[in-house]
């Protein structure tokens, strides 16, 4: 009786959209993902291809009523369907010797598109359609997205765009919504000659690869129950903008147009006949760190996928949240490897860590003693860290006292029920997060 459950659980943990793209690159990677096959290599292969797009979409229904109205047409005796069949396959044909030789006017082809968009939202992309030569004008273009990847579909279909004449513009929108995070490169942008019935097209001119950038939505973090104090920086950090604090002197240099008056050195300007000014420089930060475990649980499913999502979103809304203020903030995300991003004081943008935490994903099988050994640098220079894991178990607790051994705070913080209830973590469910609730860690 408790194999039945546990094979339920396994079909209802497969994600079978995913499935039905196999052979498409997964969300984290940069490959395009319009043609995930590409050209086929034979000349049969690619004559196929191009009859495919050649059709249109109302073409290609109508391609499928000429097949079913044929195999009631074999019946020449009883019914006179085969008249319905020849009219039907007459005007496919004849539409698509017509779009062979239509091409498309000297067209300039520009999509328009966000950078980044967040996992969920709407994302509208524009192509902009410019005649860049005089000559005759084509009645109507028809504008096609490339292909998505598993995660994302086409929200509307552009009408047909009319043909412009020389020296003007027009545009359609195509609107699609991705639900998963990645840097992706999409395909190509396609603008053809549409024939006058609508049923087929020429040969398209197609756009650049269009990047974009599918990025998690942060939590709305609104307080962070953790003292913060400053921690000394030898030598400073070099670009960050200064608060009103109290700088250590670091040299004296040439006056350079523009310097305040009260930095001039007397001293200095007597001494050597020419003005100088008095270079100070902070040394003495507030630097939290916000690390993201990306460690793999030893069994995967829906459940802990969902985890791991909201504690990216999480990652992010800490982020957002500690560069309102005058800290600095070093986003370590770490696998087998530690990807590091400064941020705050002028050093960087929210931005930033978004595009750093699209392509974030769990690794399995890592050593968890060596990544403290790499982790140590990044901790010697940090006032506090803020861990966020997916989880908690024992091995989690142990790396959490490998950091506080290196004299840094940890603030550590579970997204989903702990292990053990009197376990030393902050516990925030993963429906709070996905529903925008203000959280208090």
């Amino acid at each position: 009786m408790s194999v039945a459950p546990s094979w339920l659980a396994r079909l209802r943990a497969v994600n079978w959209q995913r499935l039905n793209y196999v052979l498409i690159p997964a969300a984290r990677s940069r490959r395009p993902t319009s043609e995930p096959f590409g050209e086929p290599a034979s000349r049969g292969g690619r004559w196929l291809l191009r009859l495919y797009r050649a059709f249109t979409r109302e073409g290609r229904w109508l391609f499928v009523v000429a097949l079913v109205t044929g195999a009631f047409a074999v019946d020449v005796t009883h019914t006179q369907v085969y008249l319905l069949f020849s009219l039907l396959v007459s005007v496919i044909l004849a539409s698509l010797i017509v779009s062979a030789s239509l091409r498309p006017p000297e067209l300039s082809l520009r999509v328009h598109a966000p950078p980044r968009v967040f996992v969920g939202a709407e994302v509208s992309f524009v192509v902009e359609c410019a005649r860049t030569a005089p000559g005759p004008s084509t009645a109507w273009l028809r504008v096609e997205g490339p292909f998505l990847p598993y995660f994302g579909r086409w929200l509307s279909r552009p009408a047909p765009v009319v043909d412009v004449g020389f020296g003007a513009s027009s545009s359609a929108t195509l609107k699609a919504r991705f639900s998963e995070r990645g840097d992706l490169t999409l395909g190509r942008f396609r603008v053809s000659a549409l024939v006058p019935l609508g049923i087929a097209s020429g040969p398209p001119l197609q756009s650049a690869p269009v990047r974009l950038r599918v990025v998690p939505r942060p939590a709305n973090v609104l307080r962070l129950g953790m003292a913060l104090a400053t921690r000394h920086q030898p030598g400073g950090v070099a670009l960050a903008s200064k608060t009103g604090e109290s700088m250590d002197l670091r040299g004296v240099r040439p006056y350079r147009k523009g310097d305040r008056v009260r930095d001039l050195s007397a001293r200095t300007w007597a001494r050597t006949g020419k003005p100088a000014v008095r270079e100070y420089q902070e040394e003495y930060f507030t630097r939290v760190g916000v690390v993201l475990d990306c460690v793999a649980p030893r069994k995967r499913s829906a459940r802990t996928e969902e985890a791991f999502e909201a504690a990216v979103s999480l990652t992010g809304g800490v982020v957002a949240h500690l560069g309102r203020g005058d800290a600095l903030v070093d986003l370590l995300v770490t696998g087998s490897e530690i990807h590091a991003l400064t941020l705050g004081r002028s050093l960087g943008f929210l931005e930033q860590a978004l595009d750093h935490l699209a392509a974030a994903d769990q690794e399995a099988n890592v050593d968890r003693s060596r990544l403290l050994e790499r982790l140590a640098p990044y901790l010697a220079r940090l006032s506090a860290v803020v861990m966020i894991v997916d989880g908690w178990d024992e091995a989690r607790e142990a790396f959490v006292r490998g950091m506080e051994k290196s004299g840094v705070r940890v603030h550590a913080v579970a997204v989903g029920a702990p292990a053990s209830t009197g376990a030393p973590v902050k516990v925030v469910s993963v429906a709070s997060i996905l529903e925008g609730k203000g959280l208090v860690l």
